[in-house]
């Protein structure tokens, strides 16, 4: 059965159509990873950007919908959460593409907070397998910040 797209990766796709390609689809495997594949070459994971914490009982990301105001720190330790999450997700079609990326659409920092995310892209990341991570305005213009 065919699970319809849910509003982040709505925002994704509206943005990938933005670059240039000759395919784009949706769930190439059915309702496992890769949300996206782009030529039948990238894989592309989507994620909500917000505010984290790992469970001290069972390791899971927990979610909570607050912003944050000014924390460079609290956003790079929100992004790397989400990176190893879907790091260990995409690892069983990992070998099918040739290059993976992960779309994170923020609904953490205010309107995209162009300084916050300068500042962020100066601390390095452990991208793992991932190509490119591209933070995403969740509403608007597609602002975009590529780590």
């Amino acid at each position: 059965m065919n699970r319809k797209e849910n509003s982040d990766e709505m925002r994704a796709k509206q943005y990938l159509q933005t670059l240039p390609h000759k395919k784009l689809e949706y769930e190439p495997l059915g309702n496992v990873t890769p949300d996206f594949s782009i030529d039948d070459k990238i894989a592309v994971e989507v994620r909500r950007l917000n505010r984290n914490y790992k469970s001290k009982s069972n390791g899971n990301l927990i979610s909570i919908q607050a912003p944050i105001l000014n924390d460079t720190d609290e956003l790079h330790k929100n992004i790397q959460l989400l990176i190893d999450e879907k790091n260990t997700k995409i690892d069983k079609n990992f070998h099918l593409y040739s290059e993976w990326w992960l779309i994170l659409v923020d609904y953490i920092t205010n309107e995209m907070d162009t300084q916050a995310f300068e500042k962020v892209k100066k601390i390095p990341f452990n991208k793992h397998k991932f190509t490119k991570v591209i933070i995403l305005s969740h509403k608007g213009d597609f602002k975009a910040f590529k780590l």
